[in-house]
């Protein structure tokens, strides 16, 4: 589970964190009877299974889903100073840092990660109050890691060998070589390693391809896993009244030669250096009640973004992972919109403490009995202060029971444009 995300340094955002506990004094009456999820619990922590991110044009709100980002690509790869850019407005301070602290394992962890124009200049991880191991300016400490086997000498040489450039720069994070080339090593490494790369799945918007999805739902390459992938995909959309009757898919091997994609009626994709095509079909009832076969891709551009977008909200509810994603709401209905955010808080389908992180503009699911204070974070930005983030808990007199969607509109919280024409 996510317990915070803080961010120094980042295009508009100067100094911000995002957290993910809950923010109210006590648990509400009855709240393990409940249907929806107040919050979710490990040891003495409790976190939130949504934080939903709003504000107006231009705040920043896209530069914290992208700030989470850029954190899982160095530590999934390494780092690229193009990659990173620093608060053009407040030049003084050339680095820009990460901090992520989260639960894994029934453990508690921290990881930090600084950067300049160059090269890392910090990186450090704590397991409770313990420090792992920690490189500042390329002076480490290595010694709770060191074993018989792996002496201090020896890892300061995997440093200087695996996480040093050509040009001898620190761009390759130490926690990235243990986790891929040395995963026996050290047990916390390989959790908190396996944490951002694995549980931590971050998206510039709602646009997934299906089949990409539909192969991580099913977890292995057998077709009995993926038919009961797709199957579990149909059984949600149909229960979003969604009049599809059925469907049903196709994957096929592509030979070398393929023509033009575009305009094709499959999805197209590789895998495994193998090109695939997968037909995916729907089918619907005429005015007779005959049935009638439609492709996928001439379903509305909604329908088609649900269907993928389940493949990715049901593979992270089942592993337990963290979903970043910008703009969940694009060409979604408002219910449906909410039918997805309300099963990250649904505890029959929230079984493997997930959460959702998404930013957003539709105000409905303020108005519904779902979200909670601690749920909805609001996001503005000065010249001054950069991108600034605060849920509805952090401001005084504002209850559950309060209509949060009025509150919003009429700029009780802010975050709001006030656009003069």
């Amino acid at each position: 589970m996510l317990l915070s995300f803080k961010v120094n340094n980042y295009r508009s955002i100067l100094d911000l964190i995002v957290p993910l506990t809950y923010a109210e004094k006590k648990a509400p009456n009855g709240y393990r009877q409940m249907e929806l999820l107040p919050f979710m619990e490990e040891g003495d922590a409790r976190t939130i299974p949504c934080l939903a991110i709003y504000g107006a044009n231009a705040s920043g709100k896209s530069n914290i889903v992208k700030a989470f980002a850029s954190l899982v690509r160095i530590i999934k790869d390494r780092y690229n100073p193009n990659n990173i850019s620093p608060n053009k407005l407040h030049p003084h301070d050339d680095i820009t840092s990460f901090k992520l602290e989260f639960l894994k394992a029934g453990r508690r962890f921290l990881y930090m990660l600084e950067v300049n124009g160059e090269e890392i200049v910090t990186e450090k991880l704590v397991e409770n109050s313990d420090i792992v191991f920690s490189i500042a300016n390329r002076n480490t400490s290595f010694t709770a890691l060191a074993t018989e086997v792996y002496p201090s000498n020896k890892l300061d040489t995997i440093f200087s060998v695996e996480c040093l450039d050509q040009q001898r720069q620190f761009t390759t994070p130490f926690i990235t070589v243990v986790g891929k080339n040395y995963a026996g090593l050290n047990d916390s490494m390989t959790i908190a390693y396996g944490f951002i790369t694995n549980n931590l799945e971050v998206y510039s918007d709602n646009n997934f391809p299906f089949s990409f999805w539909l192969d991580r739902l099913a977890n292995t390459n057998t077709e009995v896993d993926k038919q009961k992938a797709f199957e579990d995909i149909v059984t949600i959309l149909r229960k979003l009244d969604i009049d599809i009757t059925r469907m049903e898919y196709k994957k096929d091997t592509l030979g070398k030669e393929v023509k033009a994609f575009p305009g094709s009626k499959n999805e197209v994709s590789i895998s495994n250096k193998k090109i695939m095509a997968t037909e995916i079909k729907s089918y619907h009832e005429d005015v007779l009640g005959n049935e009638v076969q439609f492709n996928f891709n001439e379903e509305s551009l909604g329908t088609q973004r649900v269907a993928c977008l389940l493949g990715i909200v049901l593979t992270a509810l089942r592993r337990g992972n963290i979903l970043v994603i910008d703009e969940l709401g694009n060409s979604l209905h408002p219910y449906l919109f909410a039918e997805i955010v309300r099963m990250f808080k649904d505890r029959r389908y929230n079984t493997s403490n997930a959460q959702l992180i998404f930013t957003t503009h539709n105000t409905d699911i303020m108005e519904q009995d779902m979200m909670r204070v601690s749920e909805i974070g609001i996001v503005n930005r000065t010249l001054k202060r950069g991108t600034v983030f605060k849920r509805i808990s952090d401001f005084e007199g504002v209850r559950n029971v309060t209509n949060f969607r009025k509150q919003y509109l009429d700029g009780t919280f802010s975050g709001i444009p006030h656009s003069y024409i």
